[in-house]
């Protein structure tokens, strides 16, 4: 009779046990789990380039759009791998000297492009109703000389612009809302 108890005895401790471990098992594959989808997250803004300063103009502007795509508010960061992409890709269309064409296809759709005319059609004005209309734009002032304007927005309050003379971009140019 004694051994059974201690059988028994025996076996609810083991059955214990078992729960005990698969628990803390389950639990930790839970925390595991929750980390490895937050770190993607927020690693959707981290580039997969060994180098940004060494990649080429293909590779840094296929890494451009594929940050881009993401539409990540954690990539809106200063000094960010997407930031440094955008001024590494920018730099190496001013260096070739690209074309619009080229330009839209390395870095994508553009929150405006036209000529200097158009440019000043575009900017906001306050409708009779009082709404605003139009796109926030640099002021002409802030530009570089160009016949024909490809301006990026980032951050909702940065501009990367593309100044083109004769079909071909001539500089680039960052600028910031309110540095007048």
């Amino acid at each position: 009779m004694g051994s059974n108890k201690s059988r028994e005895f025996y076996y609810c401790t083991l059955i214990k046990t078992i729960f005990m471990k698969l628990h803390i098992t389950l639990v930790i594959s839970i925390l595991i789990s929750l980390t490895a989808q937050s770190v993607h997250g927020q690693g959707a803004c981290s580039t997969t380039l060994e180098s940004i300063e060494n990649a080429s103009m293909e590779e840094a502007s296929s890494e451009f759009r594929r940050l881009l795509s993401y539409r990540n508010p954690y990539c809106d960061t200063t000094g960010s791998d997407f930031e440094k992409l955008m001024k590494k890709v920018s730099g190496q269309l001013l260096d070739s000297k690209a074309s619009t064409e080229t330009i839209l296809n390395t870095m994508g759709e553009p929150y405006y492009k036209g000529s200097l005319a158009d440019y000043e059609n575009q900017k906001v004005t306050i409708g009779r109703n009082g709404k605003p209309s139009g796109k926030s734009l640099p002021p002409s002032y802030k530009l570089p000389a160009g016949e024909y304007f490809v301006v990026y927005l980032w951050r909702k309050k940065d501009y990367l612009i593309f100044a083109l003379k004769g079909g071909n971009t001539v500089t680039t140019k960052w600028w910031t809302k309110g540095d007048y």
